[in-house]
């Protein structure tokens, strides 16, 4: 058992040696993000922490739950509104930032590329996986490698029937996603990671190149910021890069 927790762990997907990931946790209140009400000298010194450890400070997006996404290798970006980043260059470290929303990093099989997608459900509904994959056209997609790191669990996400209906009206298929609450027939729980990967399928991902992390940030508030355990809170972040 780890007695003392970490503020980083390394995903669990087999990925080529020069592709190098991270997932930091709530550990001493390791929060990262500037939007929450944190004091900014401690969240600098937060990020600081991830500068000595990534080869270089990573692009922190002003993530807005949208579907745009940036290329990083074609232009330099100080602070962007996105929520996803892709890029064919070394040592440039994507990363997106979450508290219950999907992370979701993806890379290939030669370590030609890495991108770092945040899939709220909007973003999920609205189609930022797809848009990623889209700008990574250059690439074959059955060589595509994808991680779908810590995010709230079907058990714990519960959602209204406007949010139902907003994915079936795209999508009749995903109502095996969805399960009506036994309390509040107006209520669903639904399962964001089972609609990722679908959709990362759907476009061509294999499924043994899905790496899932099954890990919910809600049920395991002590290691993750989790929104809906506390709106209150931080964000962790979750990054990629190549050698």
């Amino acid at each position: 058992m780890i007695k003392t927790k970490p503020r980083v762990l390394q995903p669990n997907w087999h990925v080529p040696n020069n592709i190098h990931a991270l997932v930091t946790t709530c550990s001493e209140d390791f929060n990262l993000a500037l939007h929450v009400n944190d004091e900014p000298d401690r969240v600098m010194q937060n990020r600081d922490i991830i500068n000595s450890i990534t080869p270089n400070p990573p692009l922190w997006l002003n993530q807005t739950h949208s579907t745009t996404v940036i290329d990083w290798s074609k232009k330099s970006y100080q602070l962007v509104d996105a929520d996803a980043a892709i890029t064919t260059k070394s040592q440039q470290v994507c990363v997106v930032m979450t508290a219950d929303c999907l992370p979701i990093l993806l890379t290939n099989i030669k370590g030609e590329f890495v991108a770092a997608i945040h899939a709220g459900w909007r973003g999920l509904n609205d189609g930022i996986i797809s848009n990623t994959i889209t700008s990574l056209n250059n690439f074959t997609t059955q060589d595509m490698l994808a991680f779908i790191g810590p995010a709230i669990c079907s058990d714990c996400f519960e959602i209204g029937h406007e949010v139902y209906e907003a994915f079936i009206n795209k999508n009749a298929a995903d109502t095996k996603f969805f399960v009506q609450s036994a309390v509040n027939e107006q209520k669903f729980f639904a399962d964001l990671r089972g609609i990722a990967q679908q959709q990362l399928e759907e476009l061509g991902l294999l499924p043994r190149n899905i790496f899932n992390s099954q890990i919910c940030t809600k049920c395991l508030d002590e290691w993750f910021f989790s929104y809906r355990g506390n709106p209150h809170t931080g964000r962790f972040a979750t990054l990629i890069w190549m050698d």
